[in-house]
């Protein structure tokens, strides 16, 4: 199977992987110029979601006639859903290759705002030994958090959060229970949960039904002394509302690793918004443990469709 693979991130677990299942049939492109000129042979492409462009979706359609799978090295699939695919190409994307690395950095945001860190990094930067907040620092242990959202992700925010001693209610369509959680609502149910809560930790998978699903209302909902971190989608939250939020006291800190838009405008009020952690949209970062976790996925979806098997992590656009 002629593979053709484009990322950003490393690679070498991945590569190392394909060629012990399909020798040298692999061809590494280091930019759009050269992913565009192995197209025409390739049967199977690997690429991030990110790097999904218009003018590669049209050259797929019009010089790609010999594709037949596209594995993505991301999660989300926000540019192929809006670029679209040719017809009857398969569509994988990266499972749960990210839950570790994209959990890790939702609880290390959760807990950098709990602990103030905003507020001591900005004494430490003017050599200040700021004391008596004290009484305003915050722990997950014996907390409740709602988790919206509890796919591969959410879950294993689930984990974690029980894991420090809180409380978890797993918010999702379904309302089904999960093992990582200690009850479940769906979303319907939100603005019932949310004064109950400490903690909301927003982990959806990218859909506009979630636009500004939370907004102005639902953190006037929230207690004086909570916290909201999202890694989801910039727009599930209204960043205008929640800068009004924090400068207001009417909730206690935030973390977000995603905003609305991308790269946040200079002039946004988030950006000096108080007891606030922005991070670039990096939380997948995880070096080569996540290229380690990409390689086992792709590989074992690389040797299942040589077999003739169903492939996992398929996505219907």
């Amino acid at each position: 199977m002629k593979t053709v693979l484009r990322a950003l991130q490393p690679t070498g677990p991945i590569v190392a992987r394909l060629r012990g299942l399909i020798g040298d049939r692999v061809t590494v492109a280091d930019d759009e110029a050269a992913l565009i000129a192995a197209i025409p042979d390739a049967e199977l492409l690997l690429i991030s979601d990110n790097l999904y462009t218009a003018e590669l979706a049209r050259c797929l359609r019009v010089q790609g006639p010999n594709l037949r799978w596209m594995q993505l090295l991301s999660s989300g699939y926000d540019a192929v859903a809006r670029h679209g695919l040719p017809p009857g190409v398969i569509l994988t994307n990266a499972g749960d290759a990210y839950a570790p690395t994209v959990a890790t950095h939702a609880i290390a945001l959760l807990l950098g705002i709990n602990r103030q860190l905003p507020t001591f990094l900005a004494a430490q930067a003017r050599g200040h030994w700021q004391r008596g907040l004290g009484a305003r620092n915050a722990v997950p242990f014996k907390s409740t958090a709602a988790v919206i959202g509890f796919g591969a992700i959410g879950s294993e925010i689930g984990r974690l959060l029980r894991s420090l001693g809180a409380r978890v209610i797993a918010v999702t369509r379904s309302g089904r229970i999960h093992p990582h959680a200690d009850e479940a609502a769906p979303v319907g149910a939100l603005e019932a949960i949310l004064p109950r809560v400490d903690a909301v930790v927003i982990a959806l998978a990218a859909s506009e039904d979630s636009r500004h699903l939370i907004g102005a209302s639902e953190l006037a909902l929230m207690k004086p002394t909570a916290f909201l971190v999202n890694i989801a989608r910039g727009y599930v939250v209204d960043n205008f509302a929640l800068a009004d939020a924090l400068r207001q006291g009417v909730i206690a800190g935030a973390g977000l690793d995603v905003t609305e838009p991308e790269p946040l405008p200079p002039e946004h009020p988030l950006w000096t918004a108080p007891n606030l952690i922005i991070t670039p949209h990096m939380a997948g970062s995880g070096g080569m443990v996540v290229a380690e976790r990409l390689a086992e996925i792709i590989g074992d979806n690389l040797a299942r469709r040589l077999k003739g098997e169903p492939l996992l992590h398929q996505i219907a656009l």
